[in-house]
């Protein structure tokens, strides 16, 4: 006799489902079925039907006025749910208002735990409002809030609803106006409302790009900043820290390349004397030798004892090899004087010639010099005696020449300071370009604030103190 096998225990039953919190009532008005959503704190419903205000306080949802006008389809429907910051919410009022320049809308959200909230869609983007329960420290110009401070933007404004539909927890209806006063930080909005002897705080959170329209189910914004959010963080604030980190590192190389690769070697040198007025004098320099690379020739010529006079100075860099040439020209200058405003002077009279990628190999610099006179100058120059062909001894001191005595040295390497400058302008273009786009956007945020705000009432330093 074997023993029967023993049948394993039932399952548990499914907890059971959790009773709807929606209650299904008629409309006295038009007879459609009126969903309350929130059912003990909403105060009124709107039909999303024929748009009568119904007293959601009466057991029969007694009419409290009829609408007039045809209703409108809010983007995110009445009754959708969505999870934002973790919480989800409903969506159980819409209504939309003006401050009689722009039209935004304002979703009721609810959440049995949580309580209320606004999803505030002004078109752009969109923020979640908590109603605050506790008062910011406040005055005309700014507020105080959990030891963040908010500036005030722009005036206190009427904002009046022109159509709203579904339940609220207060008697809301079509031409509901409020005076509002805004206080912003990037992110951020204080929005304070004063109804009759009411005043009511919310604070308003900027919501990323996407994220309220992945929670409800609607398309996703494009992104723009034509017309940004007061309390809008600026797109290129991030950007502009990233270009000047960047532009202080290139900064910073630049200026290492430049102190190394800035300096230079002398690689040959002469002196001679130029007659002032008299004929042209060549001078060469030979065996000035150049690495196989590309390099950079500066010539410098120092005529520094000249006085109302110049010196021309024609170079000419051959190639011993091949016979190639550069040819470059200088100019050695000084003139000095007085007139009715007292002692002048101008001119260079030590001039740079810079010559770049001169190729490796050996050269021979040709120098041609000429010197003269500015009418009506005189010169410091030293004066040598010329001999007189039609008599037996010296000329007498009106027949003496002058000349002026020049040095001309040959460096190689170094870097052209415009190209210094070149590349600190390259350096800088972005982090300028991204600093106007930052302060065009600013310009924009702040653009609604047309005067320094309000009228005197405005000026209560006790905001934060009311009941």
């Amino acid at each position: 006799m074997t023993d029967a096998p023993i049948a394993p225990p039932a399952p548990p039953a499914p907890p059971p489902a959790p009773a709807s919190t929606v209650h299904a009532l008629s409309c006295p008005n038009c007879g459609g079925i009126v969903n309350v959503r929130a059912q003990g704190l909403t105060v009124s419903i709107l039909c999303e039907h024929c748009g009568s205000t119904l007293d959601a306080t009466s057991p029969d949802l007694q009419v409290i006025a009829r609408a007039n006008e045809a209703l409108k389809t809010p983007q995110i429907p009445l009754g959708t749910r969505g999870t934002l910051d973790g919480r989800v919410w409903e969506v159980v009022g819409y209504m939309e208002r003006t401050d009689e320049e722009i039209v935004w809308a304002e979703y009721l959200l609810f959440n049995p735990y949580e309580g209320y909230a606004f999803l505030v869609d002004d078109g752009r983007r969109l923020s979640l409002g908590i109603m605050l329960d506790r008062l910011p420290q406040s005055s005309w110009g700014s507020a105080l809030l959990d030891g963040k401070g908010y500036s005030r933007f722009g005036q206190t404004y009427p904002v009046r609803v022109t159509f709203v539909v579904g339940e609220f927890y207060w008697r809301v209806a079509v031409g509901e106006t409020v005076d509002e006063t805004d206080f912003v930080r990037p992110g951020t909005m204080l929005s304070c409302e004063v109804y009759q002897t009411e005043r009511t705080w919310t604070k308003l959170d900027l919501l990323d790009w996407g994220v309220a329209e992945k929670a409800f189910g609607i398309p996703a914004r494009r992104r723009e900043y034509s017309h940004p959010a007061p309390h809008e963080p600026s797109p290129y604030k991030r950007q502009l820290s990233e270009a000047l980190i960047i532009g202080i590192v290139a900064l910073f190389a630049l200026l290492v390349i430049s102190t190394f690769a800035g300096s230079e070697q002398q690689i040959g040198q002469t002196s001679t004397d130029v007659v002032l007025d008299g004929p042209e004098k060549t001078v060469v320099i030979r065996g000035l030798d150049l690495p196989n690379a590309r390099s950079r020739i500066v010539v410098d010529a120092d005529a520094g004892a000249i006085d109302n006079a110049w010196v021309d100075l024609d170079y000419s860099l051959t190639d011993e090899k091949t016979q190639d040439s550069v040819e470059s020209y200088g100019l050695a200058e000084h003139y000095s004087g007085s007139d009715s405003d007292g002692p002048w002077s101008e001119g260079d009279p030590r001039p740079e010639v810079s010559l770049s990628s001169i190729p490796g190999g050996r050269y021979d610099l040709i120098v041609t010099l000429s010197a003269h006179r500015w009418n009506g100058g005189s010169s410091s120059a030293s004066s040598t005696f010329m001999p007189n062909s039609f008599s037996n001894g010296w000329s007498s001191a009106s027949q003496f020449s002058q000349s002026i005595p020049v040095t001309v040295t040959i460096k190689r390497g170094g870097i052209f300071g415009g190209n210094i400058v070149l590349a600190f302008l390259l350096i800088a273009v972005w982090p300028l370009i991204v600093l106007f786009k930052h302060i065009g956007f600013e310009k924009r945020r702040m653009a609604p604030v047309s005067g320094s705000g309000g009228s005197s009432d405005d000026n209560d330093d006790s905001w934060g103190d009311d009941d």
